[in-house]
C-alpha cells in the first residue's frame, strides 16, 4: 500500500478556464453575423454553468489517496474504488476510471502534477505502471 495526501490543484482551474474562455470566444466569433445570433447568450450560459461544474468538480480533488496495487483498488474521498481500465498515464496528468466499492457508482479521478509532491508524482506513476487489469 502506498498513500499521499492531494492538494487543490491550480493547473487543473487554469486549464478549465482557458478551455471555456476559449469556447465562448469561438462561439461568438463563429455565430456573431449568423441567423443564430439569438441563441449565443443561451449557449455562453451553459458554458459558464459547465466550467462551474468543472470547478466544483476539481475542489473535490483533496485529501488522502492511497494505492493497493496488488488488488487494483484506491482509498479516495473517504471509500474503497476499484480500478475498472488501465490507468492514462502522461507527463503532467492521470487519468483513472473508478467504480465505488460502497455503490457501485463510477467517476473519473483527473489529476494534474500539482496534486502532489514531486516525490509523491513520481512514485505514483511508477506504482500505476505496474497495475495490470487483463
Amino acid at each position: 500500500m502506498w498513500s499521499t495526501n492531494l492538494t487543490r490543484s491550480f493547473l487543473q482551474l487554469l486549464g478549465s478556464s482557458c478551455f471555456y474562455l476559449i469556447l465562448i470566444m469561438i462561439s461568438f466569433i463563429q455565430l456573431a453575423d449568423t441567423f443564430l445570433n439569438c441563441y449565443i447568450y443561451i449557449l455562453i450560459l451553459v458554458l459558464i454553468v459547465e466550467w462551474w461544474r468543472s470547478v466544483n468538480y476539481f475542489r473535490t480533488i483533496k485529501g488522502e489517496l492511497a494505492l493497493f496495487e496488488y488488488i487494483h483498488q484506491i482509498y479516495w474521498h473517504k471509500q474503497r474504488w476499484h480500478l475498472m481500465r488501465k490507468p492514462l498515464l502522461l507527463r503532467y496528468m492521470v487519468i483513472l476510471n473508478l467504480k465505488s466499492c460502497r455503490d457501485g457508482k463510477r467517476r473519473v479521478l483527473f489529476l494534474m502534477i500539482d496534486n502532489l509532491a514531486p516525490n509523491d508524482w513520481r512514485t505514483l506513476h511508477y506504482h500505476l505502471k505496474q497495475i495490470d487489469l487483463s
